[in-house]
């Protein structure tokens, strides 16, 4: 997935200036890719590299006296793992003035102190633009009033001279205190107010559930091991089954458990995670009645050892019945209530896909086990409507609900269950009335979690591209192409290279490997 930020500035930046702007930049490490692309074709076109930049600037004012769009409106500026771009606003278009950002995908390190970097480089970058634009005006002043005093004896060629020095000079200062006066904000910065307000809404409940079941079960490696078992609906219904046999005293149910090859190894792997305790139960063989259980078959060697009898007959508790109990632990408890494992699994794709925890909000699940999670995705609020079980349709009125409640967008039902076809078209055709209304929005429905990383990473990455998209359009006329779609690409393409990299280096490695061995 990829992410976007930018900082606005109240700033027109005059169109004479833009040009030495990317040229300032570039003396800096930061190429212009379409400047760049540019230049290429009109050295091509001249078979020249000698009068390349008279070319672009007679199509830059023939550009601009028409009133067509600028010929610079920004640019952009690539790097290994993360990209830069500028724009220009135009006065009249509902544009913010100028504006740096930066693209980068959960991969790249310190986005903000780069783009905080960048932002100085343009700043220094229109800097000297002014300072080089004020002493190109200067000289020509010089050089018009030098050409006065020839043809004209009788005017004072020095006092127009230093007359109109002084008006450039008061020129130059008043743009140069203008590009100074640089002061960069986060655009949209803070998120809005009812993210803030989903967010202290569930913030009160989640953190006392958390830290009572903190108290209770453990750490956050623990919680993270549990859902990564508990993502197998195998697990689950032992579990369940387990958990219910001991609510209602059907041990014999939890005797019975592992009896099998497939279920002795999901029960090691239960017991692995800690959401399973292997008991032992001590009966009388006799009556047939329960005497103690015991922690552990270690336990019972002790308890065996000091020559206890049985109390109902006498025997010695070394020949009575001893047998393998499976409980659930307070950790499966915890996980199981409410569905919480499902919420603890989709922060955990979350995670993955990038999303940081801080665009995210999350509200316990209520009575009838269903949790909301708000994310901010590239702008766009995602409300995401979790279910452990089957989603009906008074489970698709209630995700209604919390979606106007959110002014979300965007929709996405995650169910273990079957969603039923009454709460599909219920929800689809409240998104077709939406979109009718002229209002963006989309249902997603996943059910099951075989599939749920994969399409939660689909439906993120369409969403980021519109994004880009909308951050970039300005830039399309002047690039001849989508420059959203191509950076989307591009970023894309760049990850296939670095994993086919990864497995080539793998391979070499195994070969060397068996060349040594022979």
């Amino acid at each position: 997935m990829l992410f976007i930020e930018s900082r606005v500035a109240d700033l027109n930046v005059e169109k004479s200036l833009r040009t030495p702007l990317l040229e300032a930049l570039q003396e800096r490490g930061l190429v212009p890719l379409i400047r760049s692309s540019r230049l290429h074709f009109f050295e091509q076109a001249l078979m020249s590299a000698e009068r390349v930049k008279d070319l672009e600037q007679a199509l830059a004012e023939r550009s601009d006296a028409e009133g067509d769009e600028p010929y610079v409106r920004g640019d952009v500026f690539c790097f290994d793992d993360f990209a830069h771009f500028i724009i220009f606003g135009e006065d009249g278009d509902g544009g913010t003035g100028l504006r740096a950002g930066i693209i980068y995908d959960a991969e790249t390190v310190e986005p903000a102190s780069k783009l905080e970097a960048f932002c100085r480089n343009v700043r220094d970058a229109l800097d000297s633009a002014t300072r080089e634009s004020g002493a190109n005006a200067d000289a020509n002043v010089n050089a018009n009033a030098n050409t006065n005093a020839n043809m004209n004896a009788n005017a004072d060629a020095n006092t127009n001279v230093s007359a109109n020095a002084d008006a450039v000079a008061v020129g130059a200062q008043s743009v140069g205190k203008q590009a100074t006066r640089v002061e960069w904000r986060e655009r949209g910065a803070g998120a809005p107010e009812l993210f803030k307000r989903f967010a202290s809404e569930g913030a009160g409940v989640e953190s006392s559930a958390q830290q009572g079941s903190a108290a209770r079960v453990g750490g956050a490696a623990d919680r993270a091991r549990a859902v990564e078992i508990l993502e197998d609906a195998g697990a689950r219904a032992l579990l369940q089954q387990l958990s219910e046999a001991r609510a209602d005293g059907r041990v014999a149910e939890m005797l019975a458990v592992g009896s099998e090859p497939d279920e002795q190894a999901l029960v090691a792997r239960l017991a692995a995670a800690g959401l399973v305790r292997r008991e032992v139960q001590v009966s009388c063989r006799k009556s047939g009645r329960s005497l103690f259980r015991l922690p552990s078959p270690d336990a019972l060697t002790i308890v065996t050892a000091s020559n206890a009898v049985c109390s109902e007959c006498g025997s010695a508790v070394a020949d009575e019945r001893a047998e393998e109990l499976v409980t659930p632990t307070q950790l499966a408890s915890t996980m199981l209530k409410d569905g919480a494992w499902l919420l603890s699994s989709l922060r955990s794709m979350l995670g993955a896909l990038g999303i940081p925890e801080r665009e995210t909000a999350s509200r316990p699940a209520n009575e009838e086990g269903e949790a909301q999670v708000l994310a901010n995705v590239s702008g766009e609020p995602f409300l995401f409507v979790l279910r452990d079980g089957d989603f009906t349709a008074a489970h698709a009125r209630r995700a209604l609900e919390g979606e106007a409640e959110a002014h979300a967008s965007r929709l996405v039902v995650v169910a273990t269950g079957k969603i039923q076809d009454e709460a599909r078209a219920r929800l689809r055709e409240h998104a077709r009335r939406r979109s009718r209304a002229g209002s963006d929005t989309e249902v997603v429905f996943i059910e099951g979690l075989d599939s749920a990383s994969t399409e939660l990473r689909r439906t993120v990455e369409r969403v980021s591209q519109e994004a880009l998209a909308r951050e970039l359009y300005e830039l399309d006329s002047s690039a001849g192409f989508n420059v959203g779609y191509a950076l989307a690409a591009r970023f894309r393409l760049a990850q296939r290279k670095g994993a086919l990299q990864d497995l080539a280096a793998s391979a070499a490695g195994a070969l060397a490997g068996s060349l040594r061995e022979i």
